[in-house]
């Protein structure tokens, strides 16, 4: 999905290039990658933790779907599997950020931890503004998440809950959609910068 998309085709060679070197690693060659096949293979290493994390999400969203109105742990199923998406969001907004850091050659340290966030936004803007405007709307879609998760009650009665574990999935199925197209837009304010590799 992410790893597919069309503002990667300037390092899809790079990237085919990196893993055949792989293969004659195994085969007993030697490994001497450039730093635009590096750059590239750190990419698509991120895009694809990215995908992985987005799967995670999609599984969450289906666990609390199925959620049987007749178990008595469904409350605490459902609390559990609120927690993990909630969680891979915001995992997915910090990768995001890191995503686009190693993509402007920023120094990794800065770029994590305490206010990496805010400083992979400050060096993106005044380059990539779009880039910079597609992590800003990524970050406020999670904390307008965690607004309404922490609005949301979940009565005792078995009737409601099962209504409302089914609303939650569906609300979190349109959450699920923003947050690909949210990654879909980065990657393609991306395009320039993949561009000069």
């Amino acid at each position: 999905m992410l790893t597919e998309h069309d503002a990667l085709h300037h390092l899809r060679p790079f990237w085919a290039s990196y893993q055949s070197m792989l293969k004659e690693v195994e085969a007993g060659g030697r490994f001497h990658a450039s730093p635009q096949e590096s750059y590239a293979a750190k990419q698509f290493e991120r895009l694809y933790e990215l995908e992985h994390d987005l799967s995670n999400l999609k599984r969450a969203t289906c666990f609390i779907r199925d959620l049987a109105p007749d178990l008595a742990e469904s409350h605490d199923i459902y609390g559990y599997h609120d927690e993990h998406f909630a969680m891979r969001f915001a995992g997915i907004v910090e990768k995001a950020h890191r995503l686009v850091g190693a993509a402007l050659l920023l120094k990794a340290d800065k770029c994590e931890g305490s206010g990496g966030n805010a400083f992979v936004i400050r060096s993106a803007k005044d380059h990539y503004p779009e880039v910079a405007a597609n992590l800003e709307r990524l970050a406020a879609l999670e904390a307008n998440h965690k607004k309404v998760r922490k609005g949301v009650v979940v009565t005792d009665t078995a009737n409601r809950v099962v209504a409302d574990f089914a609303l939650e999935a569906a609300a979190l199925d349109v959450l699920m959609s923003k947050i690909v197209a949210g990654m879909a837009a980065l990657l393609l304010s991306l395009t320039p910068v993949y561009a000069l590799i």
